[in-house]
């Protein structure tokens, strides 16, 4: 199969949108990372994303809409998603919430992107789409189109072009099909940022099942993946030093307050441009055959989904330098 890269005009976006309709798998840029997208109403098609993707069945996939109203065409949305739809909508946050209609015997991940070529190919579908990140299963997501037909060139109708992520990693995924609201996954939108808008403390991470992208290892390369985390910074910075030093040509991703000196790969001025540019650094290391990457995340709220990436990209985690020698 050919992949189509389609420009993301009017013409683009039309063409993409029949392919969506006719069944067709078709990869676009959103706010977080590029995601896979598939008429989420079609089994048929959605089947398709398990088998390009080649994602575990059981994984569930987040269906994106084009506008806070539609939101209840496929779900029952109560007062907080309400309230939440309209404060972080559309933006990098994911409701599960019950179904509604031809998806009422199941609970629905939904999200409204913050991406203008995202929502006019939305609109023009006139369609709910399913859409999770367009990558191999547990590869690294991609961020630019350019990564998106490196991973998925061959297997799927189209890649509409756009301008690469801004966010950098996938959306927060929050359940609340509890009386308790639940965050599942972190990502752009914060804890405490989703409480101040419920007058409540948010739950941790309780009902993995009904969540994508947290059930199986995910987001690595084919790279080692070194990651260092505790307290005692300085500890893990030496630690780093002493992983890189022993292994020539690896990369280190953090902040540059902790870098180990002459330290190469993604050293970021901030929390959000290390979190933009994550996932490009992995691909990156992988593409120059880096023989590892060590990691070490910030020890900040907002880096959140950092390190739960990275958690689950890494082959071994460490705490301190003494812990690389077991």
């Amino acid at each position: 199969m050919r992949t189509l890269l389609l420009a993301p005009d009017a013409v683009g976006i039309a063409r993409g949108a029949a392919l969506l309709r006719a069944g067709g798998l078709v990869a676009f840029p959103t706010e977080t990372v590029y995601g896979l997208g598939a008429n989420a109403a079609d089994p048929s098609a959605v089947a398709r994303v398990y088998a390009a993707k080649g994602r575990p069945a059981d994984n569930p996939l987040i269906v994106h809409v084009p506008s806070v109203e539609s939101m209840a065409e496929w779900a029952v949305p109560d007062e907080r998603a309400r309230e939440l739809s309209k404060r972080f909508w559309p933006g990098p946050l994911t409701l599960v919430l019950p179904g509604r209609g031809l998806m009422a015997a199941q609970t629905l991940a939904l999200r409204m992107p913050r991406h203008e070529h995202a929502l006019s190919l939305l609109r023009a579908a006139d369609r709910p789409i399913a859409a999770p990140s367009a990558n191999r299963s547990g590869r690294p997501s991609p961020t630019s189109a350019r990564a998106t037909l490196s991973e998925l060139g061959g297997r799927i109708e189209a890649v509409l072009d756009g301008q690469d992520a801004e966010v950098g990693i996938e959306s927060t995924v929050l359940d609340l099909t509890e009386p308790q609201a639940a965050i599942l996954r972190p990502g752009g939108i914060s804890s405490e940022e989703i409480g101040q808008v419920l007058g409540e403390k948010v739950g941790q991470a309780a009902r993995h099942a009904r969540s994508p992208g947290v059930r199986y290892r995910h987001y690595a390369p084919d790279v080692d993946v070194l990651l260092l985390s505790g307290d005692d910074r300085s500890a893990l910075r030496a630690a780093a030093e002493q992983a890189l030093s022993a292994r020539g040509g690896s990369w280190y991703i953090g902040l540059a307050d902790t870098a180990p000196a002459g330290a190469r790969g993604l050293v970021a001025a901030s929390v959000s441009d290390l979190q933009k540019a994550l996932y490009a650094a992995l691909l990156h290391a992988e593409r120059e055959g880096a023989p590892l990457v060590a990691v070490l995340p910030p020890a900040s709220p907002e880096a959140a989904g950092v390190i739960d990436r990275m958690v689950r990209a890494a082959g071994k985690e460490v705490r301190a330098r003494e812990d690389l020698e077991e």
